[in-house]
């Protein structure tokens, strides 16, 4: 927005925060400013969104007109999203279906269950769009339901395989990644928003899940189970093979991806997913070292591609920041805080864990952007997208 600014030599300043878009324009002569607030989804579309970065390139290096311009954005504008919503809900049944296995450790038995739990948690967030009062609980309104279910059929599946399969696409850790950047970026306000902004979400998510527990133990005082266990019945560690390329174009699908970009996002993912896969052998994937690394090579992957291809990199980015999501360690930690268990001490930690793997991400990031930066000769603060 500052390159088209200065493009149409418009002195404006931007903020963007979750579902709001603070827009300031300044006049030099009059000293008077104009300041526009506009409310927005905070959904992506990330194939729309790579149509407007291409606009706004060419309106900047002056290849199109304003009036061009406005022609096409208000074209997309007035355009369906990427993806409608049967395409959308197999893509929540798709994501959900085979991250049980690939992030979780879960057997094909939680792939199945997760799959249709999934699809749940996809039509209710359609009703939570029409909705706005349902909306407003739409986390623990989706999480109680299914931490009770869950652990209902306990003994047949892994309770945190599937439970945490379910909200995938909830957990922050895109906006976590964000907000750390943009702290970095020393953009305090647009920073702390958003922090806090995706650690209240991680609770949102977590205090459901634990009140879920909490009625079960109610109804069920006699039968001890620990909801954060790791699962023991994994598949073959070969099916990534087949579970990482789908769990990524179901989750990409959901953010609005189009289909000519699934390439260089699945690809992205896998360079990231593999780092971490083979760093986490030798450093533990529980160090910072591991998820830093992998940020690193996923956005030395993104920076290259944008820099051959001339487009925008943060589609193959925002494909491993996926995958590498530091939510759901969030969420494995708060769940104690709320579950009524006594290991409170142990989920007390959560924040640390959200914001410890947030920065390792940040730091690799921003360091593959030191060493390729994705497009121009100005070396940004910001990552080139």
């Amino acid at each position: 927005m500052d390159k088209v600014g200065l493009r149409l030599e418009i002195d404006g300043s931007y903020a963007v925060l979750p579902g709001l878009i603070i827009i300031c324009f300044g006049d030099i002569e009059t000293h008077t400013s104009e300041t526009h607030l506009i409310r927005c989804r905070k959904s992506l579309d990330i194939g729309k969104l790579e149509r407007v970065n291409i606009i706004a390139r060419q309106l900047a290096s002056g290849a199109m007109d304003l009036e061009e311009a406005n022609a096409a954005l208000d074209a997309i504008k007035d355009e369906p999203p990427t993806w409608g919503m049967i395409p959308t809900l197999v893509a929540y049944t798709v994501s959900s279906a085979f991250v049980a296995p690939l992030f979780f450790n879960g057997s094909w038995t939680d792939c199945w269950v997760s799959a249709i739990f999934g699809l749940v948690v996809g039509c209710l967030t359609f009703i939570s769009e029409k909705i706005p009062m349902f909306g407003n609980i739409f986390e623990m309104a989706v999480t109680i339901p299914i931490a009770i279910v869950t652990l209902a059929i306990y003994p047949y599946v892994c309770f945190a395989a599937v439970a945490m399969s379910a909200i995938v696409i909830a957990l922050p850790g895109y906006s976590l990644t964000c907000a750390i950047m943009e702290l970095s970026a020393k953009n305090l306000i647009s920073g702390t928003v958003h922090l806090v902004y995706a650690v209240m979400y991680v609770l949102f998510l977590a205090f459901g899940i634990g009140y879920g527990c909490s009625i079960w133990r109610l109804a069920y005082p006699g039968i001890d189970i620990d909801p954060v266990e790791s699962c023991q019945n994994s598949v073959s560690s070969w099916f990534i093979f087949l579970n990482l390329p789908l769990a990524t174009i179901g989750l990409c699908t959901v953010y609005g991806a189009s289909i000519n970009q699934w390439l260089p996002m699945v690809l992205d993912s896998g360079v990231g997913y593999a780092v971490y896969f083979f760093v986490s052998k030798y450093a533990g994937a529980n160090s910072v070292i591991t998820p830093s690394v992998a940020a690193f090579a996923l956005g030395l992957f993104g920076n290259i591609y944008s820099r051959v291809t001339k487009r925008l990199g943060f589609v193959p980015l925002m494909g491993g920041i996926i995958i590498l999501v530091p939510g759901s360690l969030g969420v494995k930690g708060a769940i104690q805080l709320f579950d009524g268990s006594s290991d409170n001490m142990n989920g007390s930690s959560f924040v640390f864990q959200v914001l410890g793997v947030g920065l390792s991400l940040t730091l690799g990031l921003f360091l593959a952007n030191l060493v390729v930066y994705p497009m121009g000769k100005k070396r940004s603060v910001f990552l080139g997208f």
